[in-house]
């Protein structure tokens, strides 16, 4: 008797069991967090390397060149807007190929096409060859930096951490910004433009083909958490994710922030200078916006761990519209030092907020499934709207013979933002 029921309870037991779905153990396969960390300390050297010497870099090789081929200042310019222009067309070829391909092949053919382009620009015979190098210098490096480092971060970082990896590799970019504009023109003064280029090659290809081809690669699985896992399986199509309001909403936040920020950061030197301060002031406070862009990203970043990021983004672009009004207050003889050291903290610990935490908003938004295609395409379309950017403060000072109205209407771009961060709500857990 007691053996036959013993029997009915292991057949019910086993009956409920079979009913219930098996359970899945994230931890069993999701990516191990010491080499998704070891991946994105990795890649924020490659960023440190890669925009450090070319993108953030480019102005200190345009009084040079002008002397070397007897150029034009607009011709010199052109050589940043090819860069720029050719870098926002490679991102969302980039993120396609993402989604299609290893990225091992991407990032390395970009970091190799970089310095095969430098290489060329470095032997360059007149100012329309080395035209056509950076063209394909930007090219290779918007296959290999930002939108790649990116997408490869959200697959191997648990959701709740993201945001301090984007953070991270962000700061790499900054770290760069600062060291390789002061370590290129010792250089060029030693060495001449040429040899800078050169030197750039080398580096390119010791430390960041390496890098790429060593950490550059897909997680045997998704990164544990909810919406990585839902959004593996119900991430949108990119025809229907161009369908979505939310899209295009997420798209014009980006858009409008960095069309600000990027009017605001290529004209200050000259605002400054305009206000009295000598040009190496000025370099000295664009670097320590940078600074401060750098400890931003850092102390955002673990707060994306706590809080939405949404509510981050709103609250961080309020700051920084408050801390570029104090600019303002630069030329003033009392106020010129306290509000610019305001600025510097407000609008320089925030200014590159929206490059930290959009990519945390279109994840959620739009899932995994086609996540490198879509940022690729947002960063094209706010890349080539922000183009613009300086030559439209440049056409207000022209107008205006002041810097006013331009200060202003980059912060009313901030604010014009705000309604788009508002529609990027939070999916429920």
């Amino acid at each position: 008797m007691q053996r036959s029921q013993n029997t009915t309870a292991e057949a019910e037991m086993a009956l409920a069991s079979s009913a219930q779905p098996p359970r899945h153990d994230s931890s069993a396969t999701a990516p191990d967090q010491r080499q998704a960390w070891l991946l994105v300390l990795g890649l924020a050297l490659v960023l440190c390397v890669a925009f450090g010497t070319t993108l953030n870099s480019l102005s200190v090789f345009m009084l040079p060149i002008t002397t070397t081929f007897g150029s034009s200042n607009a011709q010199a310019g052109f050589l940043a807007t090819a860069f720029i222009f050719s870098m926002t067309l490679a991102t969302p070829v980039a993120g396609w190929l993402l989604d299609h391909v290893a990225p091992r092949a991407v990032m390395a053919s970009g970091a190799g096409i970089t310095a095969l382009a430098y290489l060329l620009g470095a032997r360059s015979a007149d100012i329309g060859q080395l035209t056509l190098a950076m063209a394909l210098g930007g090219a290779g490096i918007g296959a290999s930096t930002y939108v790649p480092a990116i997408t490869l971060a959200t697959r191997w970082i648990a959701p709740q951490r993201q945001g301090l990896a984007f953070g991270v590799l962000l700061a790499g970019a900054s770290v760069g910004a600062v060291l390789f504009p002061m370590l290129l023109t010792e250089t060029i003064a030693a060495q001449g433009w040429r040899g800078a280029m050169q030197a750039i090659a080398v580096l390119l290809l010791v430390v960041c083909l390496p890098l790429l081809l060593w950490l550059a690669r897909n997680p045997a699985a998704p990164a544990a958490g909810h919406h990585q896992a839902r959004s593996a399986e119900q991430g949108l199509g990119i025809a229907e994710a161009l369908r979505t309001p939310r899209y295009w909403w997420w798209v014009a936040m980006q858009t409008l922030l960095i069309l600000s920020s990027i009017g605001i950061f290529i004209g200050l030197v000259p605002y400054l200078v305009s206000a009295g301060y000598s040009a190496t002031s000025a370099a000295a406070i664009l670097a320590a916006t940078s600074g401060a862009a750098m400890l931003g990203n850092f102390f955002f970043g673990l707060l994306s761990a706590r809080f939405d990021a949404r509510n981050i983004l709103l609250l961080g672009t309020l700051v920084g519209a408050a801390g570029l009004l104090c600019l303002l207050g630069a030329p003033l003889p009392k106020l010129g030092i306290g509000a610019i050291a305001l600025f510097a903290l407000l609008w320089g610990g925030t200014f590159n907020l929206v490059n930290q935490l959009a990519p945390l908003l279109l994840v959620e938004a739009m899932g995994q499934r086609n996540f490198g295609s879509l940022l690729g395409i947002g960063n094209l379309v706010s890349g080539l709207v922000a183009a613009f950017g300086p030559e439209a403060v440049g056409y207000l000072v022209d107008v205006t013979h002041s810097y006013t109205l331009a200060i202003l209407a980059c912060v009313a771009l901030m604010l014009a933002a705000l309604p788009s961060i508002a529609t990027q709500r939070s999916t429920p857990s």
